[in-house]
């Protein structure tokens, strides 16, 4: 059987490979109470208020979705001091970040982000025929290099990516450096900032992006259910922006793209204060045993805002993973990030960060 031809820019684009479910992993090795440190989810689990709301709403989804979100995106918007029109939902804030390329790039154009950092940057650029420009970050706490970032950027340049806490390092900028950097920056380029990890920043230096979108600057900060509000599961991210780049935005974006169960549960998460200062606390206390517990082992976490630290183990990061992996404790490589013996380790309850490191003491001295 023959096949339409591929566009040629599929050839550049690497497949996700998804890890395998816990329960998958624990048949296959026969293992139990496996825990999952791998893809910065909150410990914690959802909201109560969510998980009602959708016991709740369990019978009504036989309905299509409100393609607009209206009760989320005035909640919302109250909740930020935003207009409701400057919000963009998405099924994930991933698929914000492809509706931004389907909207801006042709062939051709090109896009700036640092290195390492979040995938779905370049997939959304490859995907549209876009080039990337990549820029180091710099020693061995991986900060920005806006100098060197400005310096990428040419005419060509539609996008600049920025990822503060960044993913994979958990590194994160300041707002000095941040402002400078937007003041150099052409007017004609889109920042696009995302702001997955925003709630658990305790930095009061760190710079928000709703400040630049009210100063006119062309800036769409991204944000997500999926990492403080524990809904990874049902897929929601929105993004801020002026109502005039919202508008074009909506012009390519399917119009039931978030779904109903979604919807409800960040409505009601959005009224659980309680579990949002639960999550931030259990972050910080995690991030402290955590560099402790390393530090103990005599490695170094990179400095982090975020829900995960990033730690080179001195090791190669596939045997340790597979090490730990027998001990019931997933991480995630750094291989995949051009790192190959670092590893990202999400913040999990009290019990799970002492498990973890129990297990990654045992599996450094039997590979050291």
């Amino acid at each position: 059987m023959s096949l339409p031809e591929m566009r040629s820019c599929l050839d550049l684009i690497k497949p996700y490979v998804p890890g395998k479910p816990v329960e998958e992993v624990e048949r296959e090795l026969g293992l139990s109470g496996v825990i999952k440190l791998a893809s910065n989810e909150n410990a914690l689990g959802p909201s109560p208020l969510a998980v009602k709301a959708m016991q709740e709403n369990a019978d009504k989804m036989h309905i299509y979705p409100d393609g607009n979100c209206y009760y989320l995106r005035e909640a919302l918007a109250a909740k930020l001091k935003i207009k409701p029109d400057q919000l963009l939902f998405g099924n994930g804030s991933d698929e914000i970040l492809s509706l931004l390329t389907l909207a801006l790039i042709n062939p051709g154009d090109e896009a700036v982000m640092v290195t390492p950092s979040f995938s779905e940057y370049e997939f959304a650029m490859r995907l549209m025929g876009g080039v990337l420009r990549l820029v180091p970050l710099v020693g061995s706490e991986f900060v920005y290099d806006f100098d060197a970032v400005l310096a990428a950027v040419n005419d060509q340049t539609r996008i600049v990516f920025i990822c503060s806490p960044n993913n994979p390092t958990g590194s994160h900028i300041q707002r000095a450096e941040f402002e400078r950097f937007m003041s150099k920056l052409p007017d004609k380029v889109l920042v696009v900032f995302d702001q997955a990890y925003i709630e658990y920043v305790t930095d009061h230096g760190h710079p928000e992006g709703m400040d630049y979108i009210a100063q006119g600057h062309p800036l769409i900060a991204l944000r997500t259910f999926s990492k403080i509000y524990g809904l990874a599961g049902l897929r929601i991210g929105y993004g801020i922006a002026s109502s005039t780049l919202i508008t074009g935005l909506n012009r390519v974006r399917e119009p039931f793209n978030v779904n109903a169960m979604a919807q409800k549960a960040a409505l009601a998460a959005l009224s659980d204060a309680a579990h949002l200062k639960d999550s931030v606390d259990l972050v910080e206390s995690g991030r402290k045993t955590l560099s402790t517990g390393l530090g103990a082992l005599g490695l170094k976490p990179v400095p982090d805002q975020a829900n995960f630290c990033f730690v080179d183990i001195g090791v190669d990061s596939r045997q340790a993973f597979q090490a730990l992996l027998l001990k019931g404790v997933i991480v995630r490589t750094g291989d995949i990030f051009g790192y190959p013996t670092y590893i990202r380790v999400t913040y999990g309850t009290a019990e799970q960060n002492e498990r973890f490191l129990a297990a990654l003491k045992e599996v450094l001295s039997n590979l050291k």
